[in-house]
């Protein structure tokens, strides 16, 4: 079955808020490295003054006349120079500070964004099980029914003598099994539209007739072979006028078996694809009751 619908609603929250924490996480990063490239700025220029430093000390050496005249214009020289050094190492520090705080931030958010990923890869996990779990289950049944089924919609041969009365075309086939459905004779009916299937495969009327097979089964309330049925029409016909139908009636078949997860599944794949429909109205308000 195709249940992956139910799957991508699940993906396009986690992934919207995945980008949201990595986009916080890449503006961080830019931050962090922004601090660093402002602390690397701020060390070249101590060390630039530092270098100026020492040329101003050497040059004073060279032109001082005395000892007391050398020191005291080495220290008009060098204060102003020191103090700038000074301010340049609390502003370093204050860059520490605040490069400290955004690699915390940065380490949160990364949490988070490590957190949330866990927690996208458990529910697709789950989506994905639920909908291994399905195929299985249908596999099942069409493994376990396949053969009673063969044997309850196989031809009947006519006995010998009698003046049964035999159905040459199609049309006459398809109008006698409905006739025998609407009558509520759902076994006969059934035998009908097989043998229309049987003689006539490339009729345009062997989806309807694949559709009538499963109501019958819905009808009796054997919801494990009406699933099984629909699920043909739904592979074999995805173009067919019953496809909506057939979606609808195997969702109620899986809630009346009281499976509500599956039958979830299939009616929000049917509103999703054919929201116009008046299958998806009616899924639509199943749904509401199934809460």
């Amino acid at each position: 079955m195709k249940h992956k619908i139910s799957i991508i609603l699940l993906l396009i929250f986690f992934s919207g808020f995945g980008c949201a924490l990595k986009k916080d996480v890449v503006t961080l990063d830019n931050r962090i490295g922004e601090l660093r490239l402002r602390v690397v700025t701020a060390e070249n220029e101590i060390s630039r003054l530092k270098s100026g430093s020492e040329k101003i000390a050497k040059r004073t050496d060279e032109l001082a006349a005395t000892e007391e005249e050398k020191e005291k214009n080495l220290r008009g020289l060098t204060a102003g120079q020191l103090a700038e050094i000074e301010a340049l190492k609390e502003k370093i520090q204050i860059l520490n500070g605040k490069l400290e705080e955004t690699d915390h931030l940065l380490k949160q958010k990364l949490k988070i964004l490590e957190e949330a990923d866990k927690k996208i890869d458990g529910r697709l996990t789950g989506a994905e099980e639920i909908s291994g779990a399905n195929k299985e289950k249908v596999a099942r049944l069409e493994q376990y029914l396949s053969l009673d089924t063969r044997e309850k919609t196989a031809t009947p041969v006519p006995a010998a003598g009698t003046d049964e009365k035999k159905d040459n075309t199609e049309d006459e086939i398809y109008a006698s099994a409905l006739r025998l459905y609407d009558g509520g004779k759902y076994a006969a009916a059934r035998e009908k539209f097989q043998e229309l299937l049987t003689k006539y495969p490339d009729s345009d009327k062997t989806d309807n007739c694949q559709f009538w097979i499963g109501e019958s089964f819905y009808q009796e309330k054997w919801y494990e072979k009406a699933i099984v049925e629909y699920q043909k029409v739904i592979e074999k016909y995805p173009k067919g006028n019953k496809l909506q139908a057939s979606l609808l009636k195997q969702g109620l078949s899986f809630y009346n078996l009281g499976d509500k997860v599956n039958a979830k599944l299939v009616l929000n794949e049917l509103i999703q694809k054919y929201p116009k429909s008046n299958e998806a109205k009616i899924a639509a308000k199943n749904l509401k009751g199934f809460n």
